[in-house]
Order: structure tokens, then sequence, then C-alpha cells
């Protein structure tokens, strides 16, 4: 589940930018949840400090908002949004790390639906392998995968991630082709990520993981570039 957090003193404003995201993501395939605030609060300020990466739609009379969350969060999209026509944005892109000022007389709606856009990108477009399995979509973590293993007679494969399993309908080769430099193919039917190894047997050719987990799907002509990622 995914979060956006639309917070402003106007009701008027807040319904309209709901409108929007939700025109913005109605082609998306994963599941997405609009909180809607005119004022901070605890519930605002929980999921402020929550983890997660979020985007905020943040009126620009609530920057005190913006400040609460670069206090805790440097990762999550910011877009201010306002009726004002001037407003030193390169002094709040330095400060706040602010990713766009939208105004509501400059073709709001379109401006709106392309930071979402450019947002969703940033966020996960290099960091999260996403994919469908039984109607069901998952954004895994690159960080939190071990390795990827092919499944015998059948073209699925098992994601290993640090503490559950997922299956995915695609190839080895189709799925290294959507990983970023992290990943390895170790084999015709595995790949690794090397940034969660902990060390490797080099006599039997096990990859040991961090949490624990192991394979042995590692040819000996993959495995010195592996030791070397490792070192």
């Amino acid at each position: 589940m995914f979060d956006i957090v639309v917070c402003s003193s106007s009701l008027g404003l807040i319904s309209r930018s709901i409108k929007v995201i939700n025109m913005a993501l109605i082609n998306y395939e994963f599941d997405y949840h609009i909180d809607k605030f005119t004022d901070i609060n605890n519930e605002l300020v929980d999921i402020i400090t929550c983890s997660k990466k979020k985007i905020y739609v943040i009126d620009s009379d609530m920057l005190n908002i913006a400040y609460k969350i670069r206090e805790n969060d440097f990762m999550s999209i910011i877009i201010l949004v306002s009726s004002h026509d001037k407003i030193d944005i390169n002094i709040l892109r330095e400060k706040l790390l602010i990713f766009d000022y939208v105004r509501l007389c400059d073709d709001y709606n379109d401006n709106l639906i392309r930071d979402i856009n450019m947002g969703l990108k940033m966020l996960f477009k290099e960091n999260v392998f996403l994919f469908k399995y039984n109607h069901i979509v998952y954004r895994i973590p690159y960080e939190e995968i071990n390795y990827i293993e092919k499944e015998s007679n059948i073209k699925r494969c098992i994601v290993h991630t640090i503490d559950n399993e997922y299956y995915v309908i695609d190839s080895i080769n189709g799925i290294i082709n959507k990983l970023n430099g992290m990943f390895i193919k170790s084999s015709q039917s595995c790949i690794i990520n090397v940034m969660n190894i902990e060390y490797i047997d080099c006599t039997n050719n096990i990859v040991c993981f961090k949490n624990g987990d192991m394979t042995s799907l590692v040819t000996n002509k993959v495995k010195k570039t592996i030791s070397n990622c490792v070192k």
C-alpha cells in the first residue's frame, strides 16, 4: 500500500487535489491510500515518522508540516500547491528539498499529474521489484531481496527475501533485465543480490546471506566476480 498525504486548510483545495491524484494513478496497478489533513495532529505525525516513502501534496500556507517531514524523512516527495503568485521556491528547495511548486492558476491538474508520475518514478523505479502474481501486485524493495531462483519444469521463479518468499511468473533472464547493478546472475537459474551477502564458501560454492539464508546456485565462472563484490 502506497500512501499519498494531502494537507491544506482549504477543504476545496483538498478535494480538488484528491480528484487529480486519482486521475494520475488510474493506470497504475498498485493499491494506494490518500490521507487528508487540515492541520498537523498526532495522526499526521505518526504518518510522517513511519519509515515508508510517501508523496506529500502540501498547501504552501502549511510549511510547518514540510519542516516536520524533513526532520524525520529526506526520501519522500514533497509537492507544494498554492493560489499564491509568488514564492521563493529556490530557497524552499534548498531547505526542504521541495520537488515542485504547483499554482492553481497554472494548469493545476496537468502539472500535479505530471509531478505525481515523476515522483513515483523517482521513488520506485530503481529501488523496487514490481510484479504481479495471482492478481496481486507486489513491490519488493531491492534491499530486502537475497536471491531469486528458477523453479524446475515451470516458468516460475521464487523471490527469496530477508523474511519471506514470493512467486513470480517470469524467466531469470526476464527478471535480471528489470533489476539494477546490485544483482548478478550467478547461474542459469539464479540471481543474487551481492549487497546482502555475508560471505562465500568458495570450496563448496555456497553463498551465505546476512540473515542466514544460503544458495549453492553459483557457477565457478561467476564465483570470482561475486567474491570481488563482497570484498
